[in-house]
């Protein structure tokens, strides 16, 4: 199902291949903001590892820093099966971090990630166009550059950055961004055309 969407709020993304650091970047930067007296709402999706090998999730609650296992590592699977198994409570929670209500007070709403289950209508997939119609917060969405045009067809996206996790400045390009659109929240929302930062 396609959603069609006109407008939304000023929207960043952070982007690059699996395994790249976006979460540990977007760690980094709500570290900063949160030494500047801002407020984060939304959900990191934490990896962990086991074997030099990535083997489940947990789940972060930006609001209050609950921490719920949300997914692990299916070992025995077929070759075109999802390789993870998700806990109905971390789904839960994340449902409920991602809330409207949770999100309306926050200087900037994370969602950490938006992938292959929210373009098949899973995961976060339902929660998204909310958030979207929240012309006045700014988003920061995870995306994986595999599937980053598939992701901003499907929800007509125009971010105003798109930053690349990998980059050798990503995080002074990335706080830099943020802080620039926290200074220019007053102003009407943005829909231009996307930057990547390489």
């Amino acid at each position: 199902m396609n959603v069609t969407r006109t407008k939304h709020g000023p929207l960043i993304i952070v982007s690059g291949p699996s395994h790249s650091g976006k979460t540990t970047l977007v760690l980094r930067l709500l570290h900063r903001l949160r030494r500047q007296g801002r407020k984060p709402a939304g959900i990191l999706a934490e990896g962990h590892w086991q074997d030099h090998r990535r083997s489940g999730f947990t789940l972060v609650d930006l609001s209050d820093g609950r921490r719920i296992p949300l997914a692990d590592l299916i070992h025995d699977r077929g070759p075109n099966d999802f390789p993870y198994a998700f806990h109905p409570e971390g789904l839960a929670a994340g449902r409920r971090a991602l809330a409207l209500s949770r999100c309306a007070g926050a200087d900037l709403l994370v969602v950490d990630e938006v992938g292959s289950l929210e373009l098949r209508g899973a995961g976060w997939a339902d929660v998204l166009p909310p958030l979207l119609d929240r012309y006045r917060l700014l988003q920061l969405w995870v995306v994986q550059s595999a599937w980053l045009e598939a992701v901003c067809k499907k929800w007509q996206l125009h971010p105003v950055r798109v930053i690349d996790a990998s980059a050798p400045h990503a995080l002074d390009d990335l706080t830099a961004s943020v802080q620039k659109l926290l200074a220019d929240s007053s102003s009407p929302p943005l829909h231009g055309s996307s930057t990547i930062t390489k």
